[in-house]
């Protein structure tokens, strides 16, 4: 692997999974979707390890291959809340006949407070970012530029707020206040569906934002 981030597209709902380049041949994953842990397999350098996955939330397209990953790699998961089939949108899954994510290890629930940590040698940020969930979350390299926003922020759009948890009026506010107005507009986001943007482009072209 050559670049230090690659994204995978996969599961009913063509959720996004991410795999960023550590230190010292450790590995970080952001989201899990269906097929996920199969890809990370061939996308791992020889002597590589997958040492940390971390989850904006737990909607089911996030979460399909969380368990999977973790017990195939060993690797810890991060996540707001600990792993509860309330936040999975379970029934909505079994409605569009979708099988409900076996459940998964969250060692240490982050909470909603936010914070910094040090995973794989990178210096993240946590900011919590309810509003399409309960326990939704998005994390920012800011030595890299990066932030993954998970169902906050999407290129032209936002995330829908109509499902259990969901608030318009919360979403709007937490991305005004922790992203708009706290990081660099030319941060790049790489969000949980669709391409990838900036914060700069959203500023100016985003309906919910502009």
């Amino acid at each position: 692997m050559t670049s230090p981030l690659q994204r995978y597209t996969g599961g009913a709902l063509q959720c996004n999974g991410y795999l960023v380049v550590g230190v010292g041949g450790e590995f970080v994953a952001i989201d899990a979707p269906e097929g996920f842990a199969a890809w990370v397999r061939q996308a791992l350098p020889d002597g590589a390890r997958l040492t940390h996955l971390l989850l904006t939330h737990q909607h089911f397209d996030h979460t399909a291959d969380a368990a999977k990953l973790q017990r195939e790699t060993g690797c810890t998961i991060h996540a707001v809340s600990a792993c509860d089939e309330s936040l999975s949108l379970a029934k909505h899954a079994a409605m569009w006949g979708i099988p409900v994510p076996e459940a998964f290890n969250v060692q240490e629930p982050l909470g909603n407070a936010g914070g910094s940590a040090n995973w794989a040698g990178l210096n993240w940020r946590i900011l919590s970012l309810p509003g399409h969930s309960v326990d939704g979350a998005a994390f920012y390299l800011p030595d890299a530029g990066m932030l993954f926003s998970g169902d906050s922020l999407f290129a032209g759009s936002i995330g829908r707020t109509d499902l259990p948890g969901g608030s318009l009026n919360k979403l709007l506010e937490q991305l005004r206040k922790k992203l708009f107005s706290a990081l660099p507009l030319q941060t790049h986001v790489f969000p949980g569906h669709g391409p990838s943007t900036t914060l700069g482009e959203e500023l100016a072209n985003n309906p919910y934002i502009a």
